[in-house]
């Protein structure tokens, strides 16, 4: 009887059918994470905006100007976080001041942060995380986040 050393070659493709498998597994769990970690932030970011935009009416009784996207607004700036910028690898956010000159109300909202990100996967998740923290509706890749409705309330 001949002593055996080594694997066969079944065994060794077994085990690299399973590796595969688990790493397989990993990676999409991995991606999965990083859309929910992106999610959080862009949520943190409308939080950030949004008590930025209140502090800023309370000081000064108007709304901060409309700007362009990915451009912060100059009469948010001194509410915002250090460093903070509205343009991030993963999406942009854009200020949106619909209030008419003389007050009253507009068509839709007043007030609102647009997100817009080319990733589907990422919008999905952070409507998900969105659910009921405040109105917010969606429009292929842009999810506007309303911070002052028609009525003029939240």
């Amino acid at each position: 009887m001949r002593r055996r050393r080594g694997f066969t070659f079944v065994e060794v493709l077994v085990v690299m059918i399973v590796m595969s498998i688990l790493a397989t597994l990993g990676v999409l769990k991995y991606i999965d994470l990083k859309h929910r970690a992106l999610s959080s932030s862009a949520t943190a970011d409308l939080q950030a905006v949004r008590l930025a935009a209140y502090s800023a009416w309370y000081e000064h009784s108007a709304w901060p100007a409309d700007a362009g996207a990915g451009t912060v607004p100059p009469a948010l700036t001194p509410y915002l976080p250090g460093g903070f910028t509205f343009s991030r690898p993963e999406y942009t956010l854009d200020w949106d001041n619909f209030v008419p000159p003389n007050g009253g109300p507009s068509g839709s909202m007043q007030l609102g942060v647009v997100i817009t990100s080319t990733n589907a996967r990422l919008m999905k998740t952070l409507q998900d995380n969105l659910g009921s923290k405040g109105p917010f509706f969606v429009l292929g890749n842009t999810l506007t986040f309303v911070i002052i409705g028609p009525d003029g309330r939240i």
